[in-house]
Parts: structure tokens; sequence; C-alpha cells
């Protein structure tokens, strides 16, 4: 399938974006992409791990997830619409696995299928174990890659034309998200360089600029890759009330009604008359 194939109404983002990494340039943005994700992933430890997206099968294809991958068994999932392939499709909004069941989880573009993906990120967080690893990678809206596909999708930058689907969401945002529902973000990486080139060997030839541009204009590369960790939220013990310890303990002097405390075993003023 090549990039001008796609419809871009009759297929979900994450599919529109697997079918632009098939492209020249997508080609080499996997390979950087794959091995960004095998070192982040370096650290994660388990027995299960989750892949989310219609790219996910085309690293599959080329890259073997069973070798970049330190958890040796993993399942390829993504929305109903893809090509058939080896994964296995699901509704990403109720995911047909049991309730922290995944050590780590890979999600590839699947929050653009939505405006509001909270529901997507709930199903990955009751998904996901406690202390799990979380790495999800989006199309950063402010880079030249994504303004080239919105607004230039038929002129000389028509390469990146899939990318013009679905609802992109600023890094910023997602982390805001994820802090909501407990993460700890252990970093955000930019890749994909500045330009939106469109020929193999121009991408090839601005490698020094992506390494520049990932220092000093992160914010205008054209994906970003978000690692985050699930925590376990612990309840946090009730606090005692305020007290003052100078009125603890001490008697209370009140009238009520006109009549006076008394001491036990003194008569009053009156029976003394």
């Amino acid at each position: 399938m090549s990039p001008s194939s796609v419809s871009l109404n009759e297929c979900p983002a994450s599919v529109a974006a697997a079918d632009w990494y098939r492209g020249p340039v997508g080609r080499l943005v996997a390979a950087d992409l794959v091995a960004l994700l095998a070192r982040r992933a370096e650290t994660a430890f388990g027995y299960h791990a989750l892949i989310l997206g219609e790219a996910g099968v085309e690293f599959e294809s080329r890259f073997d997830w069973h070798r970049q991958l330190r958890i040796g068994h993993h399942v390829l999932a993504g929305p109903p619409g893809g090509p058939p392939g080896s994964r296995l499709s699901v509704d990403l909004d109720a995911l047909p696995i049991e309730s922290e069941a995944a050590d780590l989880v890979i999600a590839l573009h699947v929050l653009e299928d939505r405006r509001n993906p909270h529901e997507i990120l709930r199903e990955i967080d009751r998904s996901l174990r406690p202390e799990g690893r979380l790495l999800l990678v989006g199309v950063n809206p402010a880079s030249l890659l994504h303004l080239s596909a919105r607004f230039w999708p038929r002129g000389w930058l028509r390469c990146h034309a899939p990318l013009a689907l679905g609802h992109h969401h600023p890094a910023w945002r997602v982390v805001d998200w994820l802090r909501v529902l407990g993460y700890r973000i252990e970093a955000i990486e930019p890749i994909g360089g500045v330009a939106p080139w469109c020929r193999e060997r121009s991408y090839r030839r601005c490698e020094r600029m992506r390494r520049i541009s990932g220092d000093w204009a992160w914010f205008l590369n054209g994906l970003y890759v978000i690692d985050a960790t699930r925590r376990v939220l612990r309840p946090s013990r009730p606090k005692p009330a305020f007290r003052l310890p100078s009125l603890v303990g001490q008697p209370v002097r009140g009238e009520v009604a006109g009549f006076r405390r008394q001491t036990l075993g003194q008569p009053s003023r009156d029976a003394q008359r």
C-alpha cells in the first residue's frame, strides 16, 4: 500500500500513520524510532508486552520486536479498519486484556484517533501493572512535518499526506493527562528532525542537523516519544484535627438560663441565708 492509496476519510489516523512509515522517508524515521524505543525499553522487565497501533505490524515485519525488546512475549493489537495481518483487531476504548496484565505498553499513534482520547488512556492504564512502563508515540502538531501534511497535502510535500488525518495532541497536553492518572514522566524525546523532506537522500544528509535540532529545537521535531511509569498510588493517612494544647483537659465555665455552675459539696448563697 502506497501513501497515495490512502483515503483520509476511510481509515483511522493510526492506520494512516502506519502507511506513512512505508514511504521513503517514513522507513528511515521508523528505523530511528525503533532504535529509540529499544533503548528506552532496556530497563523494562516482565513477561508481557502490548504493542498498540497498526504501525507495530510494519515494525514487526522489518525490525522484529523479539530482537528489540527484552520481554519475550508480546501482542500486536490495532483498531478495526486496518489491513489484515498478524495483529489483533481490538476496540481501543475496551481492550480485551485482563487488568494489570501488561508489563510494557507501546502505543503508536493511537491517541490520534480521538479528539478526546481519555478512554484510550484509561484502558491503557487499566491493562498496565503497577510500576509498568508506557512508551507513547505521537505526531507533534507544531512541527513542520505536520504543518506541511496539513496545508500542502498535494504539493511537493505530498509524501506526508497520511499524517494530516486525525487529532494530534502536543506532548505537554499528553503529559498532563498522564500525570492526572498518576504516572511518573521519565523522559520526552523528539525524533524525526525539523525538515519535512520527501527524499531519502535529503533525509540522510541532514543527520547532523537532526541531532542538533533534538537538543536546541526539540519542540519543532516531527514526532515525540513519551516514556512514563505507572506509579502505585497509596492512600494518604487522615490528618488529626487541629486542637490547641491549652484547651485540652480544661473545665468549661458557663451560665445557662440564669443558673450558675457550682461545685459539689458547697451550698449555694441562698441556702446559707
